[in-house]
């Protein structure tokens, strides 16, 4: 074989390494996004017991590094206005470093909205319903995360949060995080 045909070969094999790539990223970016409805969520306030409580981010963040942080791959973090999301997510057999910050809202009925204010995924910039697609495709989230990647937030469902008694239940009252002003109320199931 020639020289002339070995770098033919190569440059083939380059060329369709490449491609390859480029279709597997553009296919995990324009795949279809699965639309899930948001959960209406309520609790009988005649079968429950409840006590509200105010806190500031200092606190839950105390909390977050107690039984988020260290149990996960991912770091979750109050800050000034923002909640924080880091961690690693595998593409390609690599792990990529994302950041993503949300602005956070109390629902209607007690859940938790996260918008995302910005993000990076390693150094691309991409839309952000297809860093919320690859986040929940990627990243192990408990059943009570809701990922909406066409909705462009996540859905936090505080209601259906797993604590060590099932017959104790948290809703949102609301959250400023500027102000460092956030409320919540603890349901106690007298029905269970």
């Amino acid at each position: 074989m020639s020289i002339k045909n070995r770098w033919k070969i190569a440059f083939f094999t380059l060329l369709g390494g490449i491609l390859f790539i480029i279709i597997m990223v553009g296919g995990m970016v324009l795949s279809t996004d699965r639309l899930a409805s948001l959960p209406n969520t309520s609790i009988d306030n005649k079968k429950s017991v409840q006590f509200n409580i105010s806190t500031h981010k200092e606190d839950l963040n105390k909390l977050l590094d107690q039984y988020v942080n260290i149990t996960t791959s991912y770091n979750v973090r109050l800050k000034n206005d923002v909640i924080e999301f880091k961690g690693f997510v595998p593409v390609l057999s690599e792990k990529i470093y994302v950041k993503i910050t949300f602005i956070p809202k109390a629902s209607n009925n007690g859940d938790l909205i996260l918008i995302p204010k910005s993000f990076s995924l390693g150094k691309l910039n991409l839309p952000v319903s297809s860093i919320l697609k690859l986040v929940d495709s990627s990243v192990k989230l408990p059943e009570w995360i809701i990922i909406q990647p066409v909705n462009k937030m996540i859905y936090v469902e505080l209601q259906k949060m797993k604590i060590s008694h099932s017959y104790i239940k948290i809703k949102l009252n609301h959250i400023n995080l500027k102000k460092d002003d956030i409320s919540l109320k603890l349901l106690f199931l007298t029905d269970h």
